[in-house]
């Protein structure tokens, strides 16, 4: 159980730790996503590693938070599959129930990566206050949960989900910078967004 983890090598003091090393290893601590709900996200880190050192992370600290994100939404362990995966609108309660992976995340990540846990509890905040769980807006969000809320959102529209197809890069990135009925440019610390614009075609590349 993670309540019995120390700070070991998750994250921080093993540099040579593959993405999927460090996947690998917190799915022997907190279970298999036998789901298929997302709870683990190479896509997502390595994302963070190559756009990270663009704005203004040390190389060694975009590794180390690129193995962070791989596990930042591991709270959906313990959210129902039926909700994550449901093809329709959820109620309001299952909305409530579906937005407490982010505290469960980092309480369970917290004895094992403190990046982590901070990235599990602050990647659905929105710059403009708008998100969740704590409305939290512009500074108040911590660099991390900022980052990881930009590249999240695009795996997010480029990804299959039940209810929606995957998009292109470029239906990807329009959507990011315009806006459509769910996103909104607002959302994003417009400091990363403007560099999310002029490097994309970078993140593309990488993608996949």
């Amino acid at each position: 159980m993670a309540s019995t983890l120390r700070r070991v090598d998750v994250i921080e003091p093993a540099p040579a730790m593959s993405l999927r090393q460090t996947i690998a290893q917190a799915q022997e601590w907190f279970g298999e996503d036998t789901a298929g709900v997302g709870a683990y996200n190479e896509r997502v880190g390595v994302l963070v590693e190559v756009f990270g050192v663009h704005v203004g992370l040390e190389r060694e600290t975009a590794n180390r938070w690129a193995r962070a994100a791989c596990l930042h939404d591991v709270g959906k362990l313990w959210v129902p599959a039926d909700i994550l995966l449901k093809r329709g609108p959820l109620s309001a309660e299952e909305r409530h129930v579906m937005q407490q992976h982010t505290l469960v995340g980092c309480l369970r990540l917290y004895p094992v990566c403190e990046v982590a846990a901070t990235m599990a509890l602050s990647h659905h905040e929105n710059f403009d206050g708008s998100g969740y769980p704590y409305k939290l807006a512009g500074q108040a969000i911590p660099f991390a949960g900022r980052l990881v809320r930009l590249l999240d959102v695009y795996d997010a529209l480029r990804s299959l989900r039940p209810y929606k197809p995957a998009l292109s890069h470029d239906e990807a990135v329009g959507i990011m910078l315009r806006g459509d009925e769910r996103v909104r440019p607002t959302m994003f610390d417009p400091r990363l967004l403007h560099c999310f614009e002029q490097h994309h075609r970078l993140i593309e590349a990488r993608y996949g």
